[in-house]
């Protein structure tokens, strides 16, 4: 274990544990590492990094006061992948387990080609290839820099 300021979970508050499950692990490809029927369900989404998928009426007793509003949640959690073909690819597979387009796969100003859609709960998935995103054997992000 670290005591360095790493993310090392990411919990969403879903409405259908279920279906936010098979959202994740057939539609994004995440790995199952833990799942509680109906309660929560345990995804690995990155090394060293779980997405936390709970019932977001069980989440008050620990979190306090949380709900899903009319409004889309004003958070984003971005996939980037290593090939324009792979953001097509993922975007279809999202879509046939569940998502919503919000946009669909787009060539952008920067270089790169980016899709976004909606899980079963309104949260937003970026999926992107930026040839400018680089990731070094120890875990160093590098965006836009040699």
């Amino acid at each position: 274990m670290t005591t360095s300021p790493d993310i090392t979970a990411i919990t969403l508050g879903v409405r259908d544990v279920e279906r936010s499950r098979a959202f994740y692990v057939d539609g994004l490809g995440f790995r199952s590492v833990l799942h509680l029927d109906g309660e929560i369900s345990f995804v690995q989404c990155a090394p060293g990094q779980l997405l936390a998928l709970w019932d977001v009426t069980q989440m008050p007793g620990e979190y306090g006061d949380v709900a899903h509003g009319p409004s889309a949640p004003p958070v984003s959690l971005g996939h980037n992948v290593g090939a324009a073909e792979e953001v097509e690819r993922l975007y279809a597979a999202a879509l046939a387990a569940g998502a919503t387009s919000v946009a669909p796969p787009t060539v952008r100003n920067w270089g790169g080609v980016s899709a976004c859609v909606a899980d079963p709960d309104g949260f937003r998935w970026d999926l992107v290839h930026n040839p400018s995103f680089h990731v070094d054997p120890d875990g160093t992000v590098h965006l836009g820099e040699s």
